[in-house]
């Protein structure tokens, strides 16, 4: 790639000096706290490890969506890959996706940690030395075909859903099994409108490139592909992307998040790399970093704590980025979208 012309000595300074400090206010901040504020991971069950607070105030971590997995109750690991199946009955995904919801905001909670629900509340958080947390659901198995839980889970707090995990659902196609709608239903469609309009941010992580298409043609407010990577060709049962379908995301003025499979990326250099790669592929402007923290199922991924954030600013110095492109793929890109999708007003 074309190298990027980068103050390297500040950003790497910058980096040591972060490595285990803590988060202040804002006034006591290093000047290289900069590079990392506003920090987002787009894509984390991170509530699950022990330690995950304290990983995010050393490193500096300020906000982290933290998703409930909608058809986990369902999911395998068959053959070196998570599938889904079973025909749950009628209110069981719901009640396990409600439970994990339960189970973030005791966390929150303990770990005297923030609920974000608006940009403005990452922003204050952080002033005030509190790292935050945006809850989400992977998979909108969660509504189980209702539109009326959409304003449901809006009221516990959520902020991000992602459309489709590993369960062929109600929405929409996935990216490891076959086609059975041929892209977004029309319910799918309904609940794009539906988060538009109460300001919950659309996720199109797991979904085919055909549903993709179909959410752009509904959607009327900038999109998420949580975490993902580059691919430079269609696969089978890929979690990656083509940079057509990298290209759509952007488009809409959304946002890609980076997720460090260490089959893909076996080092943070490696995952830095991947980054970069999105980012020629669609601009910095459209990338970001998703640590999918405790779950990605096979392998040590080299992202896989929050005090690894100083090495992660370090490398993407390394790889060639300049001090405010750094800062836009940190967290810079997410913030945009989130305060572009907050600005609807319910009706």
């Amino acid at each position: 790639m074309l190298r990027r012309e980068f103050l390297h000595s500040l950003i790497v300074a910058g980096a040591a000096t972060l490595i285990g400090s803590r988060i202040g206010s804002a006034a006591d901040e290093a000047p290289a706290m900069d590079v990392l504020a506003p920090s987002f991971d787009f894509h984390s069950h991170g509530w699950r490890q022990n330690g995950f607070a304290a990983g995010m105030k050393q490193g500096g971590m300020n906000v982290a969506v933290m998703a409930s997995i909608s058809d986990r109750p369902l999911i395998k690991l068959e053959g070196g890959r998570l599938r889904a199946s079973g025909s749950p009955p009628r209110g069981h995904l719901h009640y396990h996706a409600m439970r994990q919801v339960g189970d973030i905001k005791r966390a929150i909670e303990s770990e005297q940690l923030a609920t974000v629900l608006t940009p403005a509340e990452a922003t204050s958080a952080r002033a005030a030395g509190r790292p935050g947390i945006i809850i989400g659901f992977e998979g909108a198995d969660v509504l189980e075909g209702s539109l009326e839980r959409v304003g449901e889970i809006h009221a516990e707090g959520a902020r991000l859903l992602q459309l489709v995990h590993y369960r062929v659902n109600e929405l929409g196609d996935i990216q490891t099994e076959e086609p059975v709608h041929n892209g977004l239903t029309p319910f799918g469609a309904d609940v794009v409108r539906a988060c538009n309009r109460l300001g919950i941010i659309v996720d199109v992580a797991h979904a085919t490139f055909e549903v993709t298409a179909q959410v752009l043609k509904t959607a009327t407010r900038p999109l998420v592909l949580s975490h993902t990577y580059l691919i430079d060709r269609p696969r089978r049962n890929t979690r990656g992307i083509t940079r057509d379908h990298a290209r759509a995301v952007a488009e809409t003025g959304g946002a890609i998040g980076i997720v460090p499979f260490p089959s893909t990326f076996p080092t943070l250099q490696h995952y830095a790399n991947g980054i970069a790669k999105m980012a020629d592929a669609v601009g910095v402007d459209h990338v970001g970093i998703a640590s999918d923290m405790t779950g990605i199922p096979v392998g040590t991924p080299p992202f896989n704590n929050y005090q690894q954030l100083p090495q992660i600013v370090q490398a993407l110095a390394d790889t060639g980025f300049k001090r405010e492109e750094v800062q836009k793929i940190m967290g810079g890109n997410f913030m945009r979208v989130f305060k572009a999708v907050s600005t609807v007003t319910p009706n």
